[in-house]
């Protein structure tokens, strides 16, 4: 068939709907649009056929008779469908995808000279609202919607919905990471209220100058934490004076830990080490379960005793962490080892009408204890319309959970008063706490997948059986989410700790941990991952401009800037405190670490010397070191630095090799050998080590961020 026939057989086709001949092209239902693609069509192959000035002519007349602009070097992909199209504008290097929709006044193409493409490649089912503009040469991911009049600026990830100028995503499809793993939800993301954001902006401002009052007056100011049960901030006061029982949930001991697993340890290492400046007796436990379903069933997998299987990644999980600088709990029990506080527990429970016997199963009654949901903030009524009660029609109630579980065949199991068995997940905990911390204890804390089931039925249980508060303070750290398209190169094992500590070095993975507030979301990537490497090494970098400043002979006394830096110093301690005391805001204490860490290079630029300056920069470092040691980041030389990241990167060179290079760079330089000297710099610089020449000497450091 020629390209005549070829033609107009796909126009009969379509006029036809027969969907066998379509051959899958364009189907446009609007009459001008139908007209102004078919006509695309046509000349989108003379295009090709390089004959240029007949399509844009095509084109031309297109536009005049359909009020549609298709360039005719546009790529179209199949099923698009131009809704009411007056106004439509796709330009020369636009790419869409199969089954687009595009509403009126829409315009694909950027106005920009560069050369190359510089309009937008467009997915599969992508939705353009009327009036909206894509420019420039970005990529919309498929099944992207993108709301009417909204300018999008930026590339836009697959499944997101688009709005605004220049396209920010407020909806996304995206693998958050919980305790047993990724989970793939559909994430939304908070839309901004001008007037909620005042609100915010005004208690925060009150709440500062509240604390300046406080600091002025020689008072201490009080410190704040959110709790989950209140879904406030509250005065954090403890039920002793001067000392703080934390528990917080660890892990199921299955597997290797995730990231997930580490912010968590990370979160609440923060929160003691703080509580601890702030002058506390901390008591801090943490569990481990090593008795699950997941054990058993990894323990059929790998050939191993189930016992076995949780010492291994028991073992593994303390070498990930100390890696990460997570301190151990000052009590780290197993649930193996309280089956005796379980079986106690359970038994007071059944006794006080609480829990029921069931063939050697024991479950405790939800609709026995009436404020059951008040932590996750769920109604009983509505958990149970959405619950199957056909998972175990031997419960009362959908909602029941287990306490004890009756042995099957081949597993381990303790003896009971209902049978051999082993312990429910959630009641673990309870006996655990309760026997290393009290029957009441201040703060309880796990990452907010936790919330709901397991610690709105730890709390359940618990003060079912004591008849008091099991915790003051609920506290949880929010999720890390994982774009699905970056998610997708290695589903499974891609975001282990063991995984990420090959790429980045500890530090970094643990700076970029705390550079969010505990209960915000995380987006994981190795781009902010990469962001916070070079942040790091900011500071190392500022620690090497002041020690080799305080090397030198002190000269004559310039002082140009110390009145700034001395504030800054000054300053510091209070705001790191007052961030800090809000709800332990790590983020925003960073913020003032680099704030002071810039005011340390302005200083430094401006060339001072003398005592006063030394002494100044003395006091700097100092506060800044003491900042850190409480967050457990900038605690090394920057030579210990640049040799970490010198291993994780696995240049091809050690430490030595580059000095021996350094040493004959000299040599060339002093016999004036330029070429030669210069050779060496190009060669280390191809290998990431940048070149420092100071009065005192050559220093290196490894290229980061990159």
């Amino acid at each position: 068939m020629g390209f005549r026939e070829d033609v107009r057989a796909d126009y009969r086709a379509v006029f036809e709907k027969d969907p066998a001949a379509r051959s899958g092209w364009e189907v446009v239902l609007t009459y001008s649009g139908f007209h102004a693609v078919f006509l695309h069509r046509l000349t989108h192959r003379l295009w090709r056929l390089g004959i240029p000035l007949l399509p844009r002519l095509i084109a031309l007349v297109s536009r005049l008779l359909t009020g549609i602009e298709i360039h005719p070097a546009a790529r179209i992909g199949p099923g698009l469908f131009i809704d009411h199209g007056m106004g439509v504008v796709i330009g020369e290097t636009t790419e869409i995808g199969r089954d687009c929709l595009l509403y009126q006044g829409v315009t694909l193409g950027g106005t920009g000279k560069e050369k190359g493409k510089r309009h937008p490649t467009l997915g599969d089912g992508v939705v353009v609202g009327a009036g909206a503009k894509v420019l420039g040469a970005i990529r919309i991911g498929s099944h992207v919607k993108i709301g009417a009049n909204s300018v999008v600026l930026r590339p836009a990830p697959d499944h997101a919905i688009v709005v605004g100028v220049p396209g920010r995503v407020i909806k996304k499809r995206v693998f958050r990471v919980e305790e047993h793993g990724a989970v793939e939800v559909l994430d939304h993301v908070h839309l901004p209220d001008p007037v909620e954001e005042r609100f915010q902006a005004l208690e925060a401002y009150a709440g500062r100058l509240e604390r300046k009052i406080e600091r002025l007056e020689g008072k201490k100011s009080a410190m704040r934490v959110f709790n989950t049960m209140s879904g406030e901030k509250e005065e954090f006061t403890p039920l002793t004076p001067g000392k703080v029982g934390m528990y917080a949930c660890g892990v199921t001991v299955y597997d290797v830990s995730h990231i997930g697993h580490a912010r968590s340890a990370v979160v609440f290492d923060v929160m003691r080490q703080y509580l601890r400046y702030r002058g506390y007796e901390v008591a801090f436990v943490k569990n481990f379960t090593d008795i699950d379903d997941k054990i058993i069933n990894r323990a059929r997998e790998m050939g191993m005793p189930w016992d076995e299987v949780a010492r291994l990644y028991t073992e593994k999980y303390y070498e990930d962490m100390g890696r990460l600088g997570v301190e151990p709990a000052d009590c780290e029990p197993k649930a193996t080892e309280h089956i005796a506080e379980i079986i106690e527990l359970v038994e007071g429970l059944l006794r006080e009408g609480h829990a029921y016997e069931v063939d050697g199963d024991v479950y405790f009654a939800v609709e026995k204890f009436p404020t059951y949901g008040r932590l996750s903030h769920r109604r009983l009524q509505d958990m149970q319309a959405g619950a199957r009660v056909s998972v175990d029609p031997r419960k009362r109630h959908p909602m029941d959970f287990a306490l004890w579980k009756a042995s099957k065949e081949g597993e381990p199991a303790w003896e009971s008063p209902w049978g051999p068995g082993r312990p429910g997940w959630h009641i673990e905990c309870s006996a655990m706490s309760m026997k290393h911390l009290g029957e009441t204890f201040d703060i309880h804390g796990g990452g907010a997948d936790l919330i709901f089931p397991h610690h709105e039925n730890e709390r359940a249980q618990s003060e079912a059986f004591t008849g008091k508060p099991f915790v003051t303070y609920w506290v949880h750290n929010g999720f890390i989410t994982v774009d699905k398209e970056k998610m997708s190169k290695s589903l499974g094992n891609f975001f282990t700790v063991e995984d990420i500590l090959r790429e980045f070095e500890p530090e970094t993975v643990r700076f970029f941990l705390l550079g969010t507030h505990y209960r915000s979301p995380i987006e994981f990537s190795d781009e902010l991952l990469r962001e916070a490497e070079a942040s790091v090494d900011r500071f190392y970098v500022t620690l090497r401009r002041v020690q080799d400043f305080l090397r030198r002979e002190g000269g004559k006394e310039s002082l140009a800037g110390t009145e700034e830096l001395a504030q800054a110093a000054s300053s510091f301690k209070g705001r790191f405190e007052e961030a800090m005391d809000d709800d332990f805001n790590t983020a925003l204490a960073i913020g003032h670490m680099f704030e002071l860490i810039h005011e340390i290079n302005r200083f430094l630029d401006r060339k001072p010397s003398g005592e006063r300056a030394r002494e100044l920069l003395r006091q700097a470092l100092s506060a800044l070191g003491e900042a850190g040691a409480v967050l457990r980041i900038f605690q090394r030389e920057p030579e210990q630095w640049y040799r970490a990241v010198m291993e994780v990167k696995d240049i091809g060179l050690r430490a030595e090799d580059i000095e021996e290079l350094i040493r004959r760079r000299q040599e060339a330089r002093q016999h004036k050998d330029w070429g030669a000297a210069d050779g060496i710099r190009h060669e280390l610089e191809q290998k990431g080590i940048l070149l420092e020449d100071a009065p005192g000497g050559t220093a290196w450091r490894v290229k980061v961020g990159g």
